[in-house]
């Protein structure tokens, strides 16, 4: 803001020079106004009292372009940053759908595999889920947003699958009509870590007969999610590693869905609950 001051300062006091020295004045208060500036010298045009003087005249001047530079460099530094949001949350989706690893399609395929051997029909219907799982996260999901009852399937499939591994030592129920879900939009994967984790606590602890009950509705445009599990004393020596993707989950949701959602968390000894509130759009 200095050197526009500065730089007027130079330019009033030339411009006076040339008018006294080349220019013919016959207005005798103008001319004296000149002569004045003129006999004063550089000391007084830099003087604080005379920028003083020209302070509204070059602020008025200098202000526009200044403003619309400061709008400009605020809209651009705003774009950055919900880009960089953007390919954040892009990079999460991209690690929940890593979440289906290698550890659980191999447990899957063995399961198949056995079933198989037995000529047991359940076999099939495990190819069918894993199918649809394997079709969702490969082609359904790269979008921002998905239809509400296709991301119910999933964790439906999902479900089901693990209920296999599980065996008749768990009870597992996940109660969904996704028949209420149609015209509805969500986020991906934005529910699978809570089921996830469900999954890997229950299953880690040293509980004779574990659960996990889930359900999902839809009313008001409001959905409703809620997944609890049993919980015990780990084996000595086991630690389960995890957590990112609830995390993740949490960043997601203040991102996608701010002030549209409600998550709460109940960890005990003997069971962990989440119960997730989102207003659908």
């Amino acid at each position: 803001m200095l050197i526009p001051f500065l730089f007027w300062s130079i330019i009033n006091y030339l411009c006076s020079l040339y008018a006294v020295v080349f220019l013919d004045i016959t207005d005798s208060a103008l001319k004296s106004f000149l002569v004045r500036v003129v006999n004063a010298g550089w000391v007084d045009t830099f003087s604080p009292n005379h920028l003083f003087k020209i302070f509204l005249p070059v602020l008025m001047t200098v202000a526009p372009p200044m403003s619309l530079k400061l709008i400009l460099d605020i809209i651009r530094a705003s774009t950055r940053t919900l880009r960089l949001e953007r390919d954040n949350l892009n990079l999460e989706v991209d690690f929940l759908r890593s979440q289906l690893n290698p550890h659980f399609l191999f447990n899957t395929l063995n399961n198949i595999y056995s079933l198989s051997i037995r000529n047991d029909s359940l076999a099939s219907d495990l190819i069918m889920h894993l199918s649809e799982m394997m079709r969702y996260t490969l082609y359904d999901s790269n979008t921002e947003m998905v239809p509400l009852h296709l991301e119910a399937e999933f964790l439906k499939n999902y479900i089901e699958l693990e209920s296999v591994r599980y065996g008749k030592n768990a009870s597992i129920r996940f109660d969904c009509d996704t028949e209420k879900m149609d015209g509805y939009q969500i986020a991906p994967l934005l529910m699978f870590p809570f089921v996830e984790n469900a999954f890997k606590y229950s299953h880690s602890t040293t509980t004779d007969k574990c659960w996990i009950h889930a359900s999902m509705d839809v009313s008001d445009n409001k959905l409703k999610f809620e997944i609890s599990n049993s919980k015990g004393e780990l084996p000595e020596g086991k630690k389960i590693a995890g957590g990112i993707g609830l995390s993740n989950t949490r960043k997601r949701l203040i991102l996608l869905y701010p002030d549209q959602h409600i998550l709460f968390i109940e960890n005990n000894p003997e069971y962990y609950k989440v119960v997730l509130t989102l207003t659908l759009n």
